[in-house]
């Protein structure tokens, strides 16, 4: 997570009046060609980062897009300050509407976000009911648990072969603490479907045990390379110094 923008507290504050999302670049075609139209970049393609502010229209930028924050914004100050003075020229309808489950597109990059943010991994049953992800998702919002938990819902039992003490056949809410390069993780606690009441004690008591790593490229990239980890994404890469940076590092047979 960007420990200079994105964890400031004055632009989570701010943030709160605004619908926020974050693509998985690389992950998915369309994200990735939406990606791609938003930044000019010097090779003509989507460059791995891409941060824009739109309109409610969700076209118009409200600010310059550029490859990261820091193209746009000095600080974190000045990202809070310009997020407030766009928000107050966009009201909004003052309707708090329904906030959805932030939820990844497969528990693997599920696992692979939740890895690279230090934060556990909730997976829900492919059974899981509309009504029932709706509850969740009102537990997930709580001020005091918003943001510190990564949301997937689980498509077929093999997504979860690298997970350790998964209960056999389980139809309840998994939670994982992800392994540092998202190769597999363990489950630290297990929620009942049937028992909504009881899912924000027990997430909160899962947060109190988990242990997130602190990554460094220092010490990450290296180490990375000691145990042969090599992540391809879904669509080929287009940023020409990523690849050549893979191509660098790129465990040879």
């Amino acid at each position: 997570m960007d420990r200079s923008f994105l964890s400031s507290q004055a632009v989570v504050t701010a943030s709160r009046r605004f619908v926020c999302a974050r693509l998985a670049t690389y992950e998915d075609a369309e994200e990735s060609k939406m990606l791609a139209a938003m930044a000019r970049t010097g090779s003509g393609q989507l460059e791995n980062s891409v941060f824009a502010l739109l309109a409610p229209d969700g076209v118009t930028r409200l600010a310059r897009t550029g490859r990261s924050i820091r193209q746009v914004y000095g600080s974190a100050a000045q990202m809070a300050q310009g997020m407030d003075a766009i928000a107050q020229a966009h009201p909004g309808s003052g309707r708090m509407a329904d906030l959805s489950l932030p939820l990844a597109s497969s528990v693997p990059i599920g696992l692979t976000v939740a890895a690279a943010d230090s934060l556990p991994l909730v997976v829900l049953p492919s059974g899981v009911s509309d009504e029932q992800v709706a509850s969740l998702a009102k537990v997930a919002w709580r001020p005091d648990l918003a943001g510190r938990l990564q949301f997937a819902r689980l498509k077929d039992a093999s997504e979860l072969a690298g997970v350790k003490k998964t209960p056999p056949g389980s139809s309840d809410l998994l939670v994982i603490a992800p392994d540092e390069f998202a190769q597999g993780g363990e489950v630290i606690a297990t929620l009942a479907v049937a028992d909504p009441a009881a899912w924000e004690k027990a997430l909160r008591v899962a947060l109190e045990g988990f242990k997130g790593s602190v990554k460094t490229m220092r010490t990450h990239i290296p180490e990375g390379k000691r145990l042969g980890v090599f992540y391809d994404p879904a669509q080929p890469v287009t940023d020409p110094m990523e690849l050549r940076a893979r191509e660098r590092n790129r465990p040879r047979p």
